[in-house]
């Protein structure tokens, strides 16, 4: 909670400053992102899985004044906590179960120009992200039945606000944080967890969702 408060904040705090008159952005924008996922809703969630990284991939265009609308693809990836084992013979094995998830989204943005090189970026990604869970091992206990799919498709919508410094007329690197919003409710049963009652207890009263902070970069295409 208290890192999404802080998104709140830094997103009310950016919007203090105010827009350099006359600045515009490119007209074609290639805008990337990489950050590591930290789960802050579901606790059960957040128990089963951590985040391992998160990348996405955007080409915009330039609408009017500084807003803009592009076009992007998104990779995200989990592992198991380390804590969950399985027992084989006299031995326990670490889990090594990973939950892919690729989407495809719109983005809808504006750049806030703070200096003749520096600018805010607020966004917001909405699309539909396939999931699967890899590696699961074979449970066939009672806590993890009836059997649930390792595959499930759900929307999402991410909010994202960045602080962009130019090196170069057609380059700038910028840092970020998000915020997704997953509109599906986690199954500890499809990874084959809902044997560990540190899963099985856990709360799980909303959808997936987690907060990334990261660093990034943007192509500037055509900049007048």
């Amino acid at each position: 909670m208290r890192k999404l408060n802080t998104l709140i904040f830094l997103c009310i705090s950016l919007c203090c400053f105010s827009q350099k008159p006359g600045q515009r952005n490119a007209l074609m924008t290639i805008r990337g992102n990489i950050g590591i996922p930290q789960v802050i809703s579901s606790k059960m969630f957040r128990t089963s899985f951590a985040g391992i990284y998160e990348g996405n991939l955007s080409v915009n265009f330039r609408l009017f004044d500084n807003f803009y609308m592009g076009a992007g693809y998104q990779n995200t990836q989990f592992q198991n906590n380390k804590f969950l084992k399985m027992q084989l013979f006299n031995a326990s094995v670490s889990y090594n179960t990973r939950l892919m998830c690729n989407g495809m989204f719109i983005k809808l943005g504006y750049d806030q120009f703070f200096s003749e090189k520096g600018y805010f970026s607020y966004s917001i990604n909405t699309g539909y992200m396939l999931s699967v869970y890899n590696n699961v091992n074979a449970d066939t206990s009672a806590r993890n039945q009836p059997f649930v799919g390792k595959k499930f498709n759900a929307p999402y919508v991410q909010p994202e606000v960045s602080v962009n410094f130019g090196v170069e007329d057609n380059m700038s690197f910028s840092l970020m944080v998000s915020y997704t919003t997953l509109f599906h409710k986690y199954v500890a049963r499809a990874p084959r967890f809902n044997q560990f009652e540190e899963i099985r207890k856990a709360r799980n009263n909303y959808v997936m969702g987690w907060l990334a902070f990261g660093v990034g970069f943007n192509v500037l295409r055509n900049r007048k």
